[in-house]
Order: structure tokens, then sequence, then C-alpha cells
């Protein structure tokens, strides 16, 4: 009998011992059900993230919500791996709610940070047309060297390059570029400012002697007046101008000129010494100038003194305002070049002794970049 019971008891302990197993993995099973909307919501947000471009904006936000995606990927395979009532995605639901606010994170910080760049690009490249508009107007028609030339183009290139990727919206090239842009641009600008600054040195000369000019022809004479920062020759009568045309002049027009073959067009007050037409000249009519005349000759002479120009270079001649002009560049040996048409009416309003005043300019600096 008392075998029975004991039989019995163990019996009836083993089945509720059954049923509590069978209604624990039942709850197990409800409750601890696998982290699916939180996984698939994790990787949408990392999708989110990178369509917002937080791969180029917001790289390491973006790695860290990556690092606890996979994270969760793997702790989610490791429960998987176990009996099913051992399994806990506890961790591997928190790893996932954490992967989907870093990505969110990274796709505001990428959202921020593009279009503050998209704004400081933006107004990058406005400064940079306007100091290209600035270099083409005041700085680009100068006689200026090859290394500065080069310095602007390279940069106005990179600008250019820089627009068409600002347009295709890849900002982080366009501000590489409109880097690039800025440096060419800038240090062309500097040196083309220094090599007008010292052109501008002579200017209280220019001035004294555009007010000859102006004063010579109150008097009654006619005079030829060159302006070579304007590019112009100007016929003046009754102390006003008469007539003005576009002039060109030797390919280092900045500055006086010194000795033979320097490329310069002579700073002065001249007098027309002799006219030239047909066979007398190969440029279709010239006006020879009395350059050198006796301030350039002492000047010259002062330089070769000194050691500035050899013993060995003469200090050159035949200076002509002449025809054959029109090219669009200064191209003389230092003479000033006009068109046929327009050589025509300054050789028919000039003579022998008629005054011809050369200045680099009749403006101030001032006036000129302004």
């Amino acid at each position: 009998m008392k075998v029975r019971k004991l039989i019995s008891f163990f019996v009836y302990l083993f089945f509720a011992a059954l049923v509590i197993f069978i209604g624990y993995s039942v709850y197990v099973y409800v409750t601890n059900k696998p982290p699916v909307e939180e996984i698939s919501r994790a990787r949408e947000s990392l999708a989110t993230a990178k369509n917002k471009k937080a791969g180029r904006y917001a790289s390491e936000t973006l790695r860290e919500a990556e690092r606890l995606y996979k994270w969760s990927m793997k702790e989610w395979e490791t429960q998987n791996s176990k009996f099913f009532i051992f399994r806990d995605y506890a961790l591997t639901r928190d790893l996932a709610l954490k992967s989907i606010n870093k990505s969110t994170n990274a796709g505001n910080e990428a959202k921020s940070a593009k279009d503050k760049l998209q704004t400081r690009v933006e107004s990058e490249l406005a400064t940079l047309k306007k100091q290209i508009t600035k270099f083409e107007k005041y700085y680009e028609h100068l006689a200026l060297s090859q290394s500065i030339l080069k310095s602007y183009h390279r940069g106005k290139t990179r600008f250019l390059e820089a627009q068409i990727e600002f347009d295709k919206n890849d900002l982080q090239e366009a501000a590489k570029l409109t880097k690039k842009a800025s440096e060419g641009i800038t240090t062309a600008e500097k040196a083309a400012h220094i090599k007008l600054v010292e052109f501008y040195k002579n200017y209280p000369t220019w001035e004294k002697n555009t007010k000859l000019a102006y004063s010579l022809s109150k008097k009654g004479q006619t005079v030829i007046l060159v302006d070579k920062l304007q590019s112009t020759c100007t016929i003046l009568k009754g102390g006003k101008e008469f007539k003005t045309f576009q002039a060109e002049f030797g390919k280092s027009w900045m500055g006086d000129k010194m000795y033979a073959g320097d490329k310069a067009t002579p700073e002065g007050v001249y007098k027309v010494t002799e006219k030239k037409s047909r066979a007398r000249t190969k440029y279709y009519k010239a006006l020879l100038i009395n350059y050198p005349n006796g301030e350039d000759q002492r000047r010259y002479d002062r330089m070769v003194k000194s050691g500035e120009i050899p013993r060995r270079t003469g200090i050159g001649g035949l200076i002509e305002i002449h025809g054959d002009g029109g090219k669009g560049v200064n191209w003389t040996d230092g003479c000033v070049a006009l068109e046929n048409k327009e050589m025509d009416v300054v050789f028919s309003h000039c003579s022998v002794n008629t005054p011809v005043i050369i200045v680099g300019s009749r403006q101030p600096i001032e006036d000129y970049l302004n």
C-alpha cells in the first residue's frame, strides 16, 4: 500500500512538473519573441541614413550605427542557436534600438553638415566669381609674367570644375576644388596687384606730363597723348579730346623703356621727327618719334655706369606710332600700333614736331581700381 502511494506521488509529481514545464515553455515562447521588428527598423534606418549621405557627412556616427546593427545580428544568431527556453533577446533588441538611434542621428548630422557645406561652398563660389571678374577687368590685360597667368588660369579652371561639381550636388568635391581655385586666383591677384603698384610709382611724372599735353593743346598745338594702361592713343585739339583710338604696345609695356630689346614702350615727352608712308615703312604708315630724348639718354648712361645695364647693350631707337595694329594683343618691339584706318586719321593730323606724350596712366590707381 505504501509502495502504491509512493508511486502515485511520483507520477503526480512528474505530471505536475511536466505541466509546469509546458506552461513555462509556452510563457517563454509567447513572451520572448525574436526582435524581428526592431531588426527590420534598424536595417531601414541605416538605409535612410545612407540615402542622406551619412557616409560622407556623418561617417563616424554611421559607422557606430552599423557596428551596433552587426552586433545585434550576431547576438540574435547566438540566441537562436540555444534551446528556445534558454533564449534571451533582450540584448539583441537593445542593440537594434541603439542602432536605430545612431542611424537617426547620423541622418540628421548629415543633413545639417550638408546644408552648412552647401551654404559655404555657394558663398565661396560667389566670392571667386567676383575675384575672377575683378582680375579680368583690372589685371588680366597687364604685362604679367607667365607664372602669374598660369596661376590665374589654373585657379579659374578649378573654379569652373567646382561649379560643375556643385551643380551635380557633389559638395565635398566642389569644396576641394573651390579651395584650389581660391589658392590660384588669390595668388595671381596679389602678384598682379604688386606689379600694378610698382608700375604706378611713376604716376607723379605721368600726371605732370598729362597736364602738359592738355596745356600745349589749349595753346593751339595738336598733341598726341598715349595712355598705356587704357591702351589708347588720343588726338588733343583745343584742350579737348578730338579722337581716341585703341592702341597696342610692346610686349613688356608696363614700365619705361630702358634699353634695346626690352620690348617696352617708352614714357615721356617726345615729338614727331619724321612721317613715313609707302615704301619708307613696313607698317602701312608711321610717325617716328625722338626716342631716345635727352632724359632717356641720361637715365641710360646712369644705369650703364651703375651696372644695371651691360655696356654692350644699346639704348635702342626707331620708336614709331604706326599702322598694322588691331591684333588685340600687345605685340610690337616698343612702338604704338593702330589699325590702318585709324592711323590714317592720326597721320593726317600730325606733322613734324607734333608733340607725342606717352604716359603709363592718366588716372591715379585709386580711380583705376574703382
